[in-house]
């Protein structure tokens, strides 16, 4: 593939709604207190080994940025400090890092206390026996605000329909980054621009994969597919780590029935490299649908990213609103990792960040 067929991939992009575009307007973040995530990680640290565990609450904190900062504190290179899942900078967000320290006693450890700022608190240091791999926390908890929105007979319905049917899994625009800059970076890097920083290496990456998924189910949100199974789909469950097999014709109507009371969804490809795929309506629907940026998958291939498969519906578990004030909405549910806030409340309002 050569690179100059590459074109710059669109930037901003309106991906479709759900239910229409929402006739609510609001301000999100207007205070970091307005946006509150506690990690799920799933497991308890068992108190021993060579990995150290830290539970942090940091407020307006970039997450590689303070695993950067611990990484200093303890005297590591930086690719020995680990965390599950990056957390949005601006808000108070709850969190696990990991830190490996091989060979060293726990009464050699570093002052963890010297972490202590108005940003940052230091909950609890516990170790364990394994690395704090990337995206093994089973999900996070959500409290956020939306001020300066009014209550409205379309808002509440809007509210609804998410209870009934979820909303569209999009990345976040903060998968991009600012102004789409990590599409950009990806762009010069598939032409040759060496990016000697790991971790702006692999968002760059992970933001042409995200692009494209974005698409794809723009395009079935668009035409009513996105939560309806054809022949050859590919489901995966509710609960975001398990899929099922491709959809046969005989099994059509109970995967349908399943879809349609939330315990499946569609999903859709994570462009890369795949291995023999059969020509079914799903493949071909897919395929016709991503065309137009077949360049960008051919550059994946060629980096050796493998294709992997994710849910079109977002489900918020225990999905609930309240209104704290006159024009202040405060949503609280919990996602399954890899979903976005972002992606539920896009659904409810035109936001606008303070």
């Amino acid at each position: 593939m050569n690179s100059s067929e590459l074109l710059p991939l669109q930037w901003p992009v309106e991906w479709a709604h759900a239910s229409g575009v929402p006739q609510s307007k609001a301000h999100i973040k207007a205070h970091c207190s307005d946006f509150l995530v506690t990690e799920d990680l799933g497991y308890e640290p068992c108190g021993e080994g060579e990995h150290v565990y830290l539970d942090i609450t940091k407020t307006d904190t970039n997450t590689d940025f303070l695993a950067r900062n611990i990484a200093k504190l303890a005297g590591v290179p930086a690719r020995q400090v680990n965390y599950s899942g990056l957390k949005d900078r601006r808000g108070i967000t709850r969190q696990w890092f990991g830190v490996h320290l091989p060979g060293k006693a726990e009464a050699v450890d570093p002052d963890w206390q010297q972490l202590q700022s108005p940003e940052v608190d230091l909950h609890q240091v516990v170790r364990h026996q394994r690395k704090l791999k990337t995206g093994v926390h089973q999900g996070n908890f959500f409290a956020v605000r939306l001020r300066n929105i009014k209550p409205s007979e379309a808002l509440e319905q809007k509210l609804s329909i998410i209870t009934q049917q979820g909303t569209p899994n999009y990345f976040g625009n903060q998968r991009f980054g600012r102004q789409g800059g990590n599409l950009s970076l990806a762009l010069s890097m598939v032409q040759g621009k060496r990016i000697k920083d790991r971790f702006k290496r692999g968002m760059a990456l992970s933001s042409i994969r995200s692009y494209l998924f974005n698409q794809l189910l723009s395009h079935r949100v668009h035409d009513g597919s996105w939560l309806t199974a054809s022949v050859g789909e590919r489901c995966m469950f509710s609960d975001g780590f398990s899929q099922f097999d491709a959809c046969a014709p005989t099994d059509l109507a109970d995967v349908q029935q399943r879809i349609d009371a939330g315990d499946l969804a569609p999903t859709g490809v994570m462009a890369g490299r795949v291995g023999n795929l059969l020509a079914t309506p799903a493949s071909v629907y897919e395929a016709q649908t991503l065309e137009p940026w077949q360049p960008w998958i051919e550059a994946l291939i060629e980096l050796d990213l493998t294709a992997q498969r994710r849910s079109l519906r977002l489900w918020p578990k225990d999905f609930s609103w309240r209104w704290c004030e006159d024009e202040v909405l405060e949503l609280n549910f919990h996602l399954m990792r890899g979903s976005y806030a972002t992606a539920l409340v896009r659904e409810i309002a035109q936001v606008e960040q303070s």
